[in-house]
């Protein structure tokens, strides 16, 4: 009986401050298997134990020994515009970009040596949250303060953007049709933002210098004024607490007592119904400020883990935005698929 070769596969790992997830792969994009490390410190995940849990999931798949590639998502590349192979000077930059994500750049940079120590013949590529939206003008990003500061890299990045660039490749094949030239892209989930995009770029969007900027989310308080900021300092907060407040003990947990949409939705008490309103209030206080941004809207798409399956938030923000004129069946859902974009970007690598 002649054995089949064994196939190539690429790698993805998505390295969050309690979580990894990882996926492999063909060679045509499509993928095989998915896992998920929860409820963990990712700084203490040897490559050990990475190999353990891929072997887990490549396990009686015919697939070689090692991946051809390992693609990682980096929350912040700073001045990088693309996905791009993962060269030394390449890691130094991200390096010195933790100082602008220190809760999202040091994991994604320790998962990224872990896999290079288990897999050092595989080729290596990052792909960024901010770079989708590298292409907004600079009316957009800068911030009005002074320039010593700005030339430091201090400006709006914007995030999500490997679901915006997923969404944009992937739904005028949903559509049977071209992208909508205006079209409102709403990633609703635990981080919760939106974006502009025209002509398949994006124009503006709701994240800025950090993720903490724009919708209310799970945790995180979503816009904020700084005077509360400087307020809360002169109270006797430091930099830490406040940091860890507004990241992990704000947003629909502070207004309703629960980060979980559906918890929130599947309950009747004054305070869940109020945290459910505030969110939709202000998606589509930033709604509307996006479609100004691009002269109007000719569709709306929702992902993430809110916008795919919370009916009730959709039905709320459309509503709101009906003065918008959006025609009948220009609401759209398509779910999110990051891993899937890393891949995809991966592979465009890999062929030059």
């Amino acid at each position: 009986m002649t054995v089949p070769p064994a196939r190539d596969w690429i790698l993805t790992l998505n390295a969050g401050s309690s979580s990894l997830k990882l996926a492999l792969h063909d060679l045509e994009g499509a993928e095989i298997a998915a896992g998920q490390m929860s409820d963990l410190d990712v700084m203490t995940v040897s490559s050990a134990r990475l190999g353990e849990t891929t072997r887990a999931l490549a396990e009686g798949r015919g697939l070689a020994a090692a991946p051809l590639a390992v693609g990682h998502r980096v929350a912040h590349g700073v001045e990088f515009r693309a996905p791009g192979e993962l060269t030394p000077a390449m890691r130094a930059a991200l390096e010195k970009a933790c100082a602008f994500a220190p809760l999202h750049n040091p994991p994604a940079l320790h998962v990224i040596d872990a896999a290079a120590e288990l897999f050092p013949q595989a080729r290596r590529t990052a792909c960024f949250d901010t770079a989708f939206h590298a292409t907004q003008p600079p009316e957009e990003t800068t911030f009005p303060i002074p320039e010593a500061w700005r030339a430091a890299g201090l400006r709006r990045y914007g995030f999500h953007g490997l679901s915006y660039a997923s969404m944009v490749r992937r739904l005028p094949a949903q559509l049977g049709g071209p992208l909508p030239p205006r079209l409102l892209a709403c990633h609703l989930g635990a981080g919760s933002s939106m974006a502009a995009i025209r002509e398949g770029v994006s124009v503006a969007t709701t994240m800025g210098f950090s993720p903490m900027e724009g919708l209310v989310m799970a945790t995180r308080c979503g816009e904020l004024d700084p005077g509360v900021i400087f307020h809360l300092l002169r109270a006797g907060e430091t930099p830490e607490s406040l940091e860890r407040a507004l990241n992990r003990d704000s947003g629909l947990k502070a207004l309703g007592g629960s980060g979980s949409m559906k918890d929130l939705l599947a309950r009747d008490d004054p305070a869940a119904r109020f945290a459910v309103a505030h969110y939709c209030h202000w998606a589509i206080r930033h709604a509307g400020s996006l479609i100004a941004g691009m002269g109007g809207v000719d569709a709306i798409c929702f992902t993430g883990g809110i916008g795919e399956h919370a009916a009730p938030v959709r039905e709320a923000i459309l509503d709101g935005l009906r003065w918008a004129g959006l025609d009948e069946g220009a609401c759209h859902v398509i779910v999110a698929d990051e891993a899937g974009e890393i891949a995809h970007a991966t592979l465009a690598i890999l062929r030059g």
